[in-house]
C-alpha cells in the first residue's frame, strides 16, 4: 500500500502541506491483512507503543456511541430510554422527558451545535470548552423546550450530554467509563481523555492552527467530553479501525455492529445515513463506507472504512483546519487539509478498488 501514499505525495500541493514546519502528519492504511503507516515521508508495517499522542476531536463521538451500545448490550440502559429515566429529577422537563438516548446518538434531538449558555463560560476563545462543567450543562438542559424538529442537526452539545449521562449512570468519570467499556476491550492502551492517566508519560504533540501558529490543546469537563475529549496514538486508532472492519473477532462485536447500522436516514436518495455517530455512505457499487472526522483548533483527524472491501484508513495531524479549507472544496478549489486528503484516500481505497 506504500504506492498509495507515494502517488499522493508526488503531488506538489500535498507534499508542501504535509511538510510544513512542525507538522506531524501520520496516515495509517489497512487492506486486510496488510497494514502500513506513513509519517511525513516514512512508512512501515506497524507502529510502536511509544508513539506521539494526538487530539482526535469529534471521532470521540463514535467512542461515546460505542459506550452507549456496550451498556445497552449489558442491560444497563436502552437507546429508547428518555433522558429523564437516567436523571429522575428531570421528569418535569419537557425536553428531557421527550428525548431519547438514540436521539442524542444520531444528532436528531433538536439540540444546537453548542449549549445556549456556552458563550458565558468561555474565558479563552482558543480553549472554548475548558470552563464548561456539569452545573452549566444541567442549567442548559433544564432551559430546553420540547423538541419539535427531529431532523439531523450536528450537535457537540448532544454528544457531550450523552457521554455525561452514561458516565453518570455508571458512577464513573467519562474517562473511566470509556476505558472500561471501549479502550481496554479493544486493546487501546494509550487512549483516554485529556485528564487520563492512560496518556500520561506519552508525547502529546504540540498543536498549530492552519497557518502554523501554536495554539493550546483543548480541555474538557465530562459535561462536554463525550463530544471531543479523547486523545490517542496511531497504533491505537489502527486497532480501533480494525475492530470496526472485523467486529466479529471482538467481544464488543455485537455492540460495534449496532453502532454501524443505519439508525437514521439523512439523505436516503443519496445513500447517506448515520449509526451511533458513524456517518454512512453507499458507494456506487452498493458497498457502505463509514467515516467520521474530527478537529480542534490545532488538530485534525479522519477515520474511514469499508467492511465489504476490508479496507480503511486513519489520518492524524497536529495542524487544525481553517474555515477556508472547509469551504474551498465546495466551490471546486483543492485546498489541502486532512478532509481533502481523506477524500483522495477514499477514492483510492474504496472507489478505484471497485473498478
Amino acid at each position: 500500500m506504500d504506492n498509495v501514499m507515494a502517488e499522493l505525495m508526488s503531488r506538489q500541493s500535498i507534499r508542501r502541506w504535509a511538510n510544513r514546519p512542525m507538522h506531524r502528519l501520520t496516515v495509517g492504511l489497512i487492506r486486510r491483512p496488510e497494514r502500513t503507516v506513513w509519517t511525513n515521508g516514512t512508512s512501515g508495517e506497524g507502529c510502536g507503543a511509544a508513539e506521539p499522542v494526538y487530539e482526535i476531536g469529534s471521532i470521540t463521538k463514535t467512542m461515546t456511541g460505542l459506550l452507549l451500545a456496550s451498556g445497552e448490550r449489558d442491560g444497563l440502559w436502552s437507546r429508547s430510554d428518555r433522558l429523564s429515566a437516567l436523571v429522575p429529577e428531570w421528569q418535569g422537563n419537557p425536553f428531557a422527558a421527550g428525548t431519547t438516548l438514540l436521539d442524542l446518538a444520531t444528532h436528531t434531538s433538536g439540540l444546537p451545535a453548542v449549549p445556549g449558555n456556552m458563550k458565558a463560560a468561555v474565558t479563552d476563545r482558543l480553549n472554548p470548552y475548558a470552563n464548561y462543567g456539569e452545573n452549566r450543562l444541567v442549567e442548559a438542559v433544564l432551559s430546553e423546550k420540547a423538541a419539535g424538529n427531529r431532523k439531523h442537526r450536528y450537535s457537540n452539545y448532544g454528544f457531550g450530554l450523552l457521554g455525561w449521562l452514561l458516565a453518570r449512570r455508571l458512577g464513573k468519570s467519562l474517562d473511566e467509563a470509556l476505558a472500561e467499556r471501549v479502550f481496554v476491550p479493544l486493546g487501546m492502551t494509550h487512549t483516554g481523555t485529556g485528564a487520563s492517566p492512560r496518556t500520561s508519560g506519552t508525547l502529546l504533540l504540540p498543536v498549530f492552527h492552519a497557518q502554523g501558529k501554536p495554539v493550546p490543546h483543548w480541555d474538557f469537563h465530562d459535561a462536554t467530553g463525550g463530544a471531543g475529549a479523547v486523545r490517542s496514538t496511531m497504533a491505537d486508532m489502527m486497532r480501533y479501525a480494525d475492530a470496526m472492519l472485523n467486529y466479529s473477532e471482538h467481544a464488543l462485536g455485537p455492540a460495534i455492529e449496532q453502532c454501524l447500522r443505519e439508525h437514521y436516514a439523512i439523505m436516503p436518495g443519496r445513500g447517506i445515513g448515520i449509526g451511533f455517530a458513524w456517518m454512512r455512505y453507499k458507494e456506487k457499487d452498493g458497498t457502505v463506507t463509514h467515516w467520521h472526522n474530527g478537529g480542534t483548533y490545532g488538530s485534525s483527524s479522519f477515520v474511514a472504512f469499508n467492511r465489504e472491501k476490508q479496507s480503511g484508513f486513519v489520518v492524524l495531524s497536529n495542524y487544525g483546519s481553517s474555515a477556508w479549507s472547509q469551504i474551498a472544496p465546495m466551490i471546486g478549489l483543492p485546498t489541502m487539509s486532512v478532509d481533502r486528503l481523506a477524500s483522495l484516500l477514499s477514492k483510492k481505497l474504496f472507489q478505484e478498488a471497485a473498478r
